[in-house]
C-alpha cells in the first residue's frame, strides 16, 4: 500500500484531501508553543503575542487557525460562524483535529467568529457557578490589535490600566464585554486574532472607551 493509500484509508468519508491546508510539521512542540502563547495572552489581557507564519485556509487568519491546531482535538466541539465556514477550513479541520463541528454557538468548547456576527455572547455556554470551566472560548477575527488605543483594560493580570486598541469591532461590543464581565465568575474567554498576532480578554478584564 502505497503512503498516499495509507492516508486515505484513515480520511473520513466524503472528506477529500485536495488542496488541503497543511497542519503543523511537529505537532507536539509547535501545539505546545502556541498553547503557551493562548495562555500568556490570556493571563496578561492586552499584551499581543505572535504565531509563527505558517498556511491557513483562506479567509482564516494565521493565529486563528494556529489557535484550532493547539486547542481541538475529538473531544472540543467546534462552532464556527456561518462568514467563516468555508469548506476548506471545515476539511483542514476535522482532518488535523478530529474536532466535531456544532450547529448551534451554545454547543460549543469553542467558537471562531468575525466581529459582525448575528448574536451576541451570551449565545454561548456560560458555564455555571460551579462548573465555570465549561464556558464557550470564543476566537475573534478582527482587522488589527495595533491601532490607535481606543480601550483601557483593568483586572487581574494587568499593573494598573493597559491600553489597547482593537480595528474592526462595532459600537456593540464594549457593552458585551461589560455584561461579560458582570456574570463573572461565568461568562465566556475571548481570544482576539489579526495575521500572526493574538491578544486576550478574560471574563475578569473590564474595558472602558
Amino acid at each position: 500500500m502505497t503512503a498516499t493509500n495509507k492516508i486515505d484509508s484513515f480520511v473520513m468519508p466524503g472528506l477529500s484531501l485536495a488542496g488541503l491546508c497543511p497542519g503543523f510539521d511537529d505537532p507536539v512542540h509547535q501545539s505546545q508553543q502556541v498553547f503557551r502563547r493562548a495562555l500568556t495572552a490570556l493571563s496578561e489581557p492586552g499584551t499581543v503575542q505572535n504565531v509563527p507564519d505558517n498556511p491557513a485556509p483562506e479567509g482564516v487568519h494565521i493565529a486563528s487557525y494556529q489557535l484550532c491546531l493547539a486547542l481541538l482535538d475529538a473531544e472540543t466541539p467546534l462552532w464556527i460562524a456561518p462568514a467563516l465556514r468555508t469548506d476548506a477550513l471545515v476539511s483542514a479541520l476535522r482532518f488535523h483535529c478530529g474536532c466535531r463541528l456544532v450547529d448551534q454557538p451554545g454547543q460549543a468548547e469553542f467558537a471562531l467568529i468575525s466581529p459582525d456576527f448575528d448574536g451576541d455572547l451570551t449565545h454561548f455556554s456560560q458555564g455555571s457557578h460551579e462548573y465555570p470551566d465549561r464556558s464557550t472560548t470564543v476566537i475573534v477575527q478582527v482587522e488589527s490589535l495595533n491601532a490607535a488605543s481606543t480601550w483601557t483594560l483593568h483586572g487581574p493580570g494587568i499593573d494598573g490600566v493597559r491600553k489597547v486598541g482593537i480595528a474592526g469591532l462595532d459600537p456593540r461590543w464594549p457593552g458585551m464585554l461589560a455584561d461579560n464581565c458582570s456574570r463573572f465568575p461565568c461568562g465566556v474567554d475571548l481570544l482576539f486574532t489579526a495575521g500572526t498576532a493574538l491578544m486576550g480578554l478574560p471574563r475578569t478584564t473590564k474595558v472602558e472607551i
